[in-house]
């Protein structure tokens, strides 16, 4: 047939199957003709996913290099490099390559995400080819083909249903719901969702339950598995906030840079100083100008900030990521197993009167028919091998101290009748001394309509059954017989009648016992949580609200009511939405997209296979650890504990790096103005430039680095929780104010200091080597005072962060050995200060603390007004 190219998108759930086999030219008894088989199969290629190109190493630890400030660096070595000054050279690149070091150690990890989304195809298929059942490898199935399938199989290819019995297949894998979906030959609604096409069976999803066959319909890329590797090996990875904030920095800072340096040496020039001279003088402003601290500074601080992270629970695979969450807006999460437990349990067990509910549960009991492989183990660890509903019986009723081993052990059951998709129901003769009950267990509507109960008691009972049902619980009935002496039952034609109704069983997937404090925490942070999942709406609100959430009416969106919405209807949707229930993976990603659009940091967490691409797609990925490899290898978080409250963990995590990141960029940058003044206005005065290059290499790379590396261990008490600034927002007024108000004071004190100096008559030499002396020392002293941005250096305790003692202290043996190794004094230019001036440069420190002080207490006497 020459349209079936064009018939992957075709409704197949809502089309009579008779239509379907004539859409794919196939048989419905014979199945394809090898022949055509092998046409197809040259036309629609391999039931294979695509292999995504993945970059060797080498580009990897090539990308550590494309941060503007490494740029920089680069650029800045090769020009000390081009006028023959290879100290200097060498130590740029040292800076460089230490940066790059660290990152790559962390980023080394190839994406797997496709080759792990490739095993759901790898597989053996059975097909009927030719009016012959037999076994092929999956990869060589077509549109057309007939296959069986049976309990335990993984479906091959997306495929609608033609015959069925009892079938039942877990669907967790494209759904993210906890229960197998049952399925049916009937058609559905074009529009359904994937959890509500129950005539249709997908690639990567497992049969739990009965037998089936069903015509290939949709194969490799086409799937919907194959759709969502396609969102997944496409959608990229955006700059993280802090990526995002460094780099706008970063180009501002370097047009700027080149302007003042520029400007500096035209004047120079015009003054009539030497081209050469000129020309080293614009190359020791541009080193100057960039903190060649500050790249080891920030790997080191979002490196140890993942240690931290990964002892609270959660491993960062990106090393960038682990400040996202620390700006984090939104966080848009999955049910099933990241609120939930991802296991049913028995919820409530309702007796009618004249039965209680531990003989409720027994008889629910009755017709399990399980195996426990370890039941010396304890009941959450129990490895049970039966249906799911009678599995979640057991391992329920175990948990609530009953014995089932014992109770399994001293049943007599005599016939059973295993629950099936026509009667709705599993039966049992039971016999207890000379008593025999005929015991059911199903769906309670059913049972009720059999029951002896009167119509009132009737209604009563399918209310409460439709109100445990809509908040997304599982209800099963349990009815019996009494059976008399030598009465015979015969499961062939079994219509049970006039039962006792003994009671209602609802089983529901458990919120996580920690879940509501977590939400609550993070909600106090300032971040909104928004659940969005493939369950059932009534299921999502249910959920939503006993995990503490605050459901309002307009808050709620379905699939459908998401797909009828335009962009800019959804972006209206956004500030009040709460819960989307029903959603693909493609519904999830434009969620992502719709609240990025509206400037919003996102975060999202997942751990199915249908949860990759939005989790690829948001600001941050957040997986589960007991998830799927394909969530797992896409995400930049990965919870090992599956626990929520390691979210609230690495947010205040992430808060914590970006404090201690913004500190750093203070102190790093506000030397940075000091750098350009000092230099500057020794040119405009036309004074001997008071720092060398190298000297300002010194400094910038190994002295002040250690006090910002020991930012990493800040711990400030108050800081972990605090809303953040909004997307991106690094630089915020405090920190412009303290960067400018320090540099200048500082600079223009420092400035004087030197003219005044050579002024007065000093010698050149020990004048510049007091300046380079007092320069590296304050900039040290500074790094207390600037442990907290808005507080007084007087109300934390001076001495705890044992880190910054250590980093300073070395950093000031840095600057002593510059002064009085014989060795270093030839490199840097220095002589040896007398005691005198050693007095003048602590005097200079303690200024400097002063002048930070001073600007944090205007700063907030500004913000009080």
């Amino acid at each position: 047939m020459t349209s079936l190219l064009g018939t992957p998108k075709e409704p197949y759930q809502a089309l009579p199957i008779e239509d379907v086999a004539a859409l794919l030219s196939s048989d419905l008894e014979e199945g394809l003709s090898d022949r055509e088989a092998l046409e197809r199969a040259r036309r629609f290629g391999p039931n294979i996913l695509e292999k995504e190109f993945r970059a060797p190493w080498l580009l990897t630890l090539i990308g550590q290099f494309k941060s503007p400030f490494v740029l920089l660096l680069l650029a800045a070595s090769a020009v000390t490099t081009v006028i023959g000054d290879y100290k200097g050279s060498l130590f740029i690149l040292a800076a460089v390559i230490v940066n790059a070091g660290l990152g790559y150690y962390q980023e080394h990890k190839a994406e797997r995400a496709l080759a792990e989304l490739k095993t759901y195809l790898r597989q053996r298929a059975r097909v009927i080819r030719d009016g012959r059942e037999r076994e092929i490898d999956a990869t060589e199935l077509v549109p057309g083909d007939l296959i069986r399938l049976a309990q335990g199989d993984r479906v091959p290819a997306d495929a609608r249903l033609v015959f069925v019995n009892d079938l039942q297949a877990d669907e967790a894998v494209l759904t993210g719901e906890a229960l197998p979906s049952g399925k049916t030959t009937e058609a559905g609604a074009a529009d359904a969702g994937l959890g509500d096409q129950r005539s249709m069976a997908f690639a990567g999803t497992l049969i739990t339950q009965g037998v089936g066959t069903a015509l290939v319909c949709r194969t490799g890329a086409m799937t919907e598995l194959g759709k969502i590797a396609e969102l997944v090996g496409g959608t990229e990875n955006e700059e993280t906030p802090l990526q995002a904030a460094v780099r706008a920095f970063s180009l501002r800072a370097s047009l700027a840079l080149g302007v003042v340096t520029l400007l500096i040496f035209l004047a120079g020039i015009y003054a009539g100083e030497p081209l050469a001279a000129m020309f080293v003088t614009a190359v020791a402003i541009a080193v100057s100008a960039v903190p060649e601290g500050l790249p080891i500074a920030m790997t080191v601080i979002l490196a140890i900030g993942v240690q931290r992270m990964a002892r609270r629970k959660g491993v960062v695979r990106r090393l960038a990521a682990a400040e996202a969450l620390g700006s984090a807006d939104v966080i848009l999460t999955d049910k099933t197993g990241t609120l939930t437990t991802a296991r049913m349990e028995i919820g409530a067990l309702i007796p009618e009167p004249g039965t209680d509910e531990s003989g409720l549960l027994r008889l629910a009991l009755e017709n399990a028919n399980v195996l426990v492989e370890n039941p010396s183990d304890p009941p959450e660890e129990w490895r049970i091998d039966g249906r799911i509903i009678e599995a979640s019986l057991v391992r329920s009723a175990a948990l609530r101290g009953v014995d089932v081993s014992a109770l399994i052990a001293a049943r007599e059951v005599k016939e059973a009748l295993p629950f099936n998709a026509v009667n709705k129901f599993s039966a049992s003769v039971v016999k207890e001394g000379d008593r025999r009950q005929l015991v059911f267990v199903g769906a309670p509507d059913i049972l009720l309509a059999r029951s002896a109960l009167n119509a009132s008691e009737r209604a009563r009972l399918l209310e409460r059954i439709n109100t445990e049902a809509g908040a997304g619980a599982l209800v099963l009935g349990i009815a019996s017989r009494e059976l008399g002496a030598g009465e015979e039952v015969s499961f062939k034609d079994i219509v049970p009648a006039e039962l006792s109704f003994l009671g209602l069983v609802t089983l529901h997937d458990p919120i996580r016992p920690n879940v509501p404090a977590a939400l609550a925490l993070v909600e106090e942070a300032g971040i909104r949580v928004v659940l969005v999942t493939g369950d059932h709406r009534g299921t999502a609100v249910s959920v939503a609200r006993a995990a503490g959430m605050r459901i309002s009416g307009d808050g709620v969106l379905d699939a459908v009511e998401l797909r009828n919405l335009s962009d800019a209807e959804l972006a209206l949707r956004l500030p009040t939405l709460e819960v989307v229930a029903r959603v693909s993976p493609l519904d999830k990603m434009r969620i992502v997209k719709a609240f990025q659009a509206a400037g919003k940091s996102v975060a999202m967490t997942g751990d199915g296979v249908n949860d990759a691409p939005g989790i690829r797609q948001a600001d941050i990925g957040i997986a589960m650890g007991s998830g799927t490899a394909v969530a797992r290898d896409v995400a930049d978080l990965v919870l090992l504990d599956d626990n929520f409250e390691t979210i609230a963990a690495a947010v205040e995590e992430g808060r914590r790096i970006r404090g201690n990141l913004r500190k750093t960029l203070v102190y790093l940058l506000s030397d940075t103005a000091n750098e350009l003044f000092l230099i500057g206005g020794a040119l405009l005065a036309g004074l001997v430039i008071p720092l060398t290059a190298l000297q300002i290499l010194w400094v910038n790379f190994f002295s002040d680095s250690f006090p910002a590396i020991a930012f990493a261990f800040e711990k400030e008490k108050d800081a972990g929780m605090r809303p953040a600034q909004g997307r991106g927002a690094l630089f915020d007024p405090l920190m412009s104010f303290l960067i400018l108000f320090i540099g200048i004071a500082t600079s223009a004190f420092l400035f004087i200091l030197y003219w005044g100096l050579l002024a007065a008559g000093y010698p050149g030499d020990i004048v510049r080597t007091f300046i380079f002396a007092s320069f590296a020392s304050y900039t040290l002293f500074s790094a207390f005072a600037l442990r907290s941005l808005t507080k007084s250096v007087l109300t934390y305790p001076f001495f705890g962060n044992p880190a910054m003692l250590a980093g300073v202290g070395f950093g000031l043996a840095l600057v002593f050995l510059g002064l009085y190794v014989p060795f270093l004094q030839g490199i840097l230019d220095t002589v040896p200060l007398p005691l005198p001036w050693l007095i003048g440069v602590l005097g200079v420190a303690l200024l400097n603390i002063t002048a930070i002080e001073l600007a944090k207490w205007v700063f907030r006497s500004r913000m009080a007004r």
